[in-house]
């Protein structure tokens, strides 16, 4: 029996393409943007990069963004984090979804938690911009541990909290290694998010898969049946 469901944030419960796209404008006044791009043809750049190199590194995305003649110049990678990391704590667009989802599963009886690698400046100001600190059981993130996803323990960590056996907890999550493979070896159900649409093929299936975060309600109550 299913007792808590548990998330990861980015790509998950938040729009990362949607707050990409919402920094274009930043972006042409941090850093020598071609001019001749658009802002939609500057999004849909950057956004594919993330959703392909977001399980390889901020570097890869940077990389290809000078690649494609996004960013001109010498742009300096640290100077493109702590872009990020500026604008990530200011501005996080959410899925339309995500609370209700969370409130329903709660309705039906369900605790609910979150898992997410990360600093916890960052971490907690996305949460704190998405509204969704109210709506969890139980918050974990890894950078207050000094261990990340995919490692086990960091899961263990959340079952105490909990109080529940590893098979009564599901776990939603995009990333094929840090969030089903981890979530797997620590014994738990998993439901992969689709967010990204890049699968590893190294990697076991999740037992479920859902395109959106209004789906993981039934998906989670399949795994009951």
């Amino acid at each position: 029996m299913i007792k808590a469901v548990i998330f990861d944030l980015d790509h998950t419960l938040f729009d990362r393409n949607g707050t990409l796209k919402s920094l274009v404008t930043a972006l042409r006044k941090e850093f020598q943007v071609n001019e001749k791009m658009t802002d939609e043809e500057i999004a849909a750049e950057w956004c594919y990069a993330d959703r392909t190199f977001v399980y390889s590194g901020w570097e890869y995305i940077f990389g290809y963004l000078k690649e494609k003649g996004v960013l001109l110049g010498s742009p300096d990678f640290q100077d493109y984090c702590e872009f990020l990391y500026k604008y990530f704590e200011l501005i996080s667009v959410p899925f339309p979804e995500t609370v209700p989802m969370l409130e329903k599963l709660r309705g039906l009886g369900y605790k609910t938690g979150l898992i997410t690698n990360g600093n916890h400046k960052l971490q907690y100001a996305k949460i704190r911009n998405l509204e969704l600190s109210g709506h969890f059981d139980e918050i974990i993130v890894t950078g207050d541990y000094g261990i990340h996803k995919p490692d086990r323990e960091i899961f263990d960590i959340m079952r105490e909290k909990l109080g529940f056996s590893a098979d009564e907890i599901v776990y939603v999550g995009d990333n094929p290694v840090n969030d089903i493979e981890g979530a797997r070896n620590a014994g738990w159900h998993t439901i992969w998010m689709k967010s990204t649409g890049f699968w590893l093929d190294e990697i076991e299936k999740a037992e479920r898969e859902v395109f959106t975060v209004s789906e993981v309600i039934d998906a989670v109550l399949s795994l009951e049946e």
